[in-house]
């Protein structure tokens, strides 16, 4: 609260009703005097620095170099970005980060530190600068690549396409017309079975035939190898691993890939890279959202390592762990941390943070003994696996039958008033259908949820559990229907469907994201807003153990995008917690804290966002709600309708061929391939048109929750993630196509760039330099929701960058060129990263 300036006025402007008018106020231009104090000359070069860098953060004042950045000057934390990006400038303090501000926090202590710091490193290893440069990829070598790429893409779209629209072959081919609806789920639940168990058996066949054992080293970026190892990958994509994760069936199914599974090992939703050089030890525990990195691209290298895995490890949640690793049997791994290339983890040892540090060790007494169950218990458990794994994915594709007889009987009648090709007019009956599937799947999960798993309560339960499997089983179903309700997310109906799931939501919150079987375990409070994929409580896993506990927030909580929340947290009013960053546990928080980072960091004092009126962040008028709730209905079911309009017409294009399939089986195939590209690409353009028609070109600017602008952004943003990116960007990952029709949404590219990773939402903000790379999970955020408004920004990335796995780099931000930044680097919005510097941590740290 304490300003930056203050200006003396002889009148405040008012309207004609005699209010203050706040436009005007604004308006009025500010006059910087000369400060009366005396400026204190710095003591050192470096303090020399310091000051010049935080005179243009602020101008016309003296500055004292005790004083207090945050309480005393008036900063925050994007000031504070701002200032420590300035100092980079200087080549001997191109270190420093916003951890040491914020430790520090007057520009005496942080010279001394400074000071300190680069007396120790020119002592222990006085090293010339850092040159990331590297030779860029020839254009022969990426145009052969792109172009095998090419060939083999329409068969990767014609098996994803083949996925959904076995539902409509099935209803319109493989029963009867007078069939019930329990005969159409029978024969839909075995066409999905026997075409995931076919796809699991191509991707085995695929990776041995292709690459066989995979060979540590660095290859050359689009060579042959990395070809070979890209289309492993994408194939790998279609056995849809994440319907497999907790359960003995994944064991299998990595160990046919070549990876070294011990008995009992527990694998959530985890993203693998290069199976077969990766070992997991027996007992041993891995969370949700992790990726082991064995392979990477830095520059113009495709890096392979392996990762070693011990007995008993337990590895959290959201982490990466990278190439060329050893964890040592019965060590912890806590969520949000990067284990980098060449880590040695010792056993027992527990480790916590990006990077990556020894945090504590774990003594062995402490250790719980080994979850145990009989070979009878083993058996009943795992054939309850099967009927999941079986039954449960098609909850998705069930609820659509009832919409396809809402369809036939809409186009019944219509015909008798028009005298036209259904075809011509299937959006109007394909999206009452839509929404009619949409509901009908919130209603199924919702009678599943009450039937598997009535209650939860905190407690410590074996993986042999019932309670376990069923909320296996209801967690499953929750990765399921986000295929079909994810356009759902962070609309006014989640907290309806919530609450129906048991949760307790307080007024006007926002959630964007899943509680998978814990919905009596969080309690969120009124007006928060809980962003994408942030991580509630999710349950610990160690030993063969589950733990359960609770987290509960306050009023006007905000979690930011990826963080996390560990359970049994409590959350006061007013807290912040920031994008990819961890909580700390417990009660530690106090009223109206900012928390950043992992480990989590209290930030001192942050920029808050206000609007102009309360009504358009917090309290909305009732023609407001109603506007969205309209909005997001119609957008929401979109894509469904969209799918359900592609799908008929695949349909009746098909007709003709499968009615004399013995005469047309190659053609049909060939028919059937083309049309799958095509397919896809009109989803992509679909999504591209909206984007131009709803919000054209994007710029830096801030608009409040409840603006048109913000409505309209969401729209776009929902449609490209469930028909571009989803459909299409996904399996185009790693190849010259993707940076060429991400350019159609607006995003500047440069030549050569490899991109392996497609979350971008404000495209044209987003700039990437010539041959830089973008490794898979990276995000490059445009905006955030703080406080209820959204605040857009533009990143530019420099030539020759490499982000890693997972990395996420925030609006206003440039990183230089040829410029490294490790697995889940965070690079705050205002932050500038020198050229040919390296970077590891979250914050952004210098390595």
């Amino acid at each position: 609260m304490i300003p930056q300036h203050s200006e003396l006025v002889e009148a405040l402007p008012t309207m004609t009703s005699g209010k203050l008018d706040r436009k005007s106020l604004k308006s009025l231009p500010l006059t910087f005097r000369a400060s009366d104090e005396t400026q204190e000359d710095p003591r050192t070069e470096t303090e020399a620095v310091l000051l010049d860098a935080v005179r243009e953060i602020f101008p016309g004042r003296a500055i004292s170099f005790d004083a207090d950045f945050f309480t005393e000057l008036g900063g925050h934390s994007l000031l504070a970005a701002r200032f420590v990006s300035t100092v980079r400038l200087t080549q001997r303090l191109a270190g420093i980060t916003l951890k040491d501000m914020y430790a520090e926090r007057s520009l005496r202590k942080l010279g001394r530190a400074l000071d300190a710091h680069g007396a120790a490193v020119a002592a222990a290893m006085p090293v010339a600068p850092v040159d990331n440069r590297f030779e860029p990829v020839p254009l022969r070598r990426r145009f052969w690549c792109g172009f095998a790429q090419a060939a083999v893409t329409p068969f990767i779209l014609a098996l994803s396409t083949g996925q959904w629209l076995s539902v409509y072959l099935s209803y319109y081919y493989l029963t009867p017309d007078d069939a019930s609806l329990l005969t159409e789920a029978a024969v839909i639940v075995a066409l999905l079975a026997g075409m995931q168990l076919l796809n699991i058996l191509l991707v085995v066949g695929v990776k041995w035939l292709v690459v066989g054992r995979t060979r540590p080293g660095r290859y050359p970026l689009w060579g042959s190898y990395y070809f070979r190892v890209w289309l492993v990958q994408r194939v790998s994509a279609l056995a849809h691993e994440k319907w497999l994760q907790g359960t003995v069936f994944y064991r299998v199914y990595l160990r046919m890939l070549g990876a070294k599974v011990g008995k009992d090992a527990i694998i959530g939703a985890v993203s693998f890279e290069a199976h077969d050089l990766i070992s997991i030890g027996a007992g041993a525990s891995i969370g949700n959202r992790t990726i082991l990195a064995a392979s990477r691209v830095e520059g113009n290298e495709l890096v392979i390592g392996p990762i070693e895995i011990g007995d008993n490890v337990s590895i959290g949640g959201s982490c990466v762990i990278e190439n060329d690793t050893f964890i040592g049997a019965d060590a912890e791994i806590g969520d949000l941390t990067a284990i980098l290339s060449g880590t040695m983890v010792g056993a027992l040892e527990k480790w916590a943070g990006s990077r990556g540090r020894l945090a504590g060790s774990i003594a062995p007494s402490t250790l719980a003994h080994p979850a145990e169950a009989g070979l009878a218990r083993r058996v009943m458990v795992n054939l309850a696996y099967l009927a999941g794994v079986i039954l449960i994915p098609p909850l998705s594709l069930i609820p659509i039958i009832p919409a396809f007889y809402l369809v036939e009987k809409l186009d019944a009648f219509a015909s008798n008033y028009f005298d036209l090709y259904y075809l011509y007019y299937i959006p109007v009956l394909a999206w009452p259908a839509a929404m009619l599937s949409i509901v009908l799947t919130m209603g199924l999960t919702v009678v599943l949820r009450w039937t598997l798993l009535p209650r939860v309560v905190p407690g410590t339960y074996s993986v042999y559990s019932s309670l376990y499997v069923r909320k296996w089983a209801l967690g499953l179903a929750d990765d399921v229907v986000t295929e079909v309700l994810g356009a759902l997310y962070a609309t006014v109906y989640m907290r309806t469907w919530y609450r129906l799931m048991g949760m307790r939501i307080g007024k006007d919150s926002e959630i964007s994201t899943s509680f998978p079987g814990r919905y009596d375990l969080v309690e969120v409070g009124e007006k928060c807003f809980i962003a994408d994929l942030a991580n509630l409580g999710e349950e610990e896993i160690s030993r063969g153990w589950m733990t359960l506990g609770t987290v509960k927030t306050g009023d006007q909580v905000f979690v930011g995008n990826a963080a996390v929340v560990p359970m049994n947290t409590v959350i006061p009013d007013r807290v912040l917690i920031g994008v990819q960053s961890k909580a700390p546990g417990g009660n530690e928080m106090a009223e109206g804290s900012t928390w950043f980072g992992s480990p989590p960091i209290r930030l001192p004092v942050r920029q808050r966002f206000g609007a102009d009126s309360v009504r358009m962040t917090f309290e909305p008028t009732r023609s407001m709600r109603t506007r969205r709730a309209i909005v997001e209905a119609l957008n929401a079911s979109f894509p469904t309708m969209l799918m359900i309009c592609f799908g008929s017409a695949a349909i009746a294009l098909l007709n003709p061929w499968i009615d004399d399939l013995d005469e047309h089986v190659w053609p049909l195939l060939v028919f059937f391939l083309a049309m799958s590209t095509g397919i896809s690409f009109a989803l992509m353009l679909a999504s591209a048109a909206q984007k131009w028609l709803l919000m054209g070109v994007y710029k830096p600017t801030m608009q409040p929750m409840w603006s048109w602008w913000a409505l309209r952004t969401e729209a776009v943003a929902v449609t490209y993630g469930t028909l571009s990116s989803k459909i299409l960007f996904e399996h185009l990952r790693g190849t010259p196509m993707l940076p060429w029709l991400l350019r159609l949404f607006g995003v500047k590219i440069g030549k050569g760039v490899f991109m392996d990773a497609t979350d971008i939402t404000e495209f044209d903000c987003v700039e990437i330099g010539d041959h830089a790379v973008v490794n898979a999970g990276a995000v490059l955020q445009t905006h955030l929701y703080e406080d209820r408004m959204m605040k857009v920004g533009r990143i530019k990335i420099g030539g020759g960058v490499t982000v890693g796995p997972a990395a996420l780099v925030l609006y206003d931000t440039e990183v230089g060129d040829n410029a490294r930044l490790a697995s889940l680097t965070t690079v705050m919005n205002g932050e500038c990263l020198p050229a040919n510097t390296n970077w590891s941590g979250s914050p952004a740290e210098s390595r």
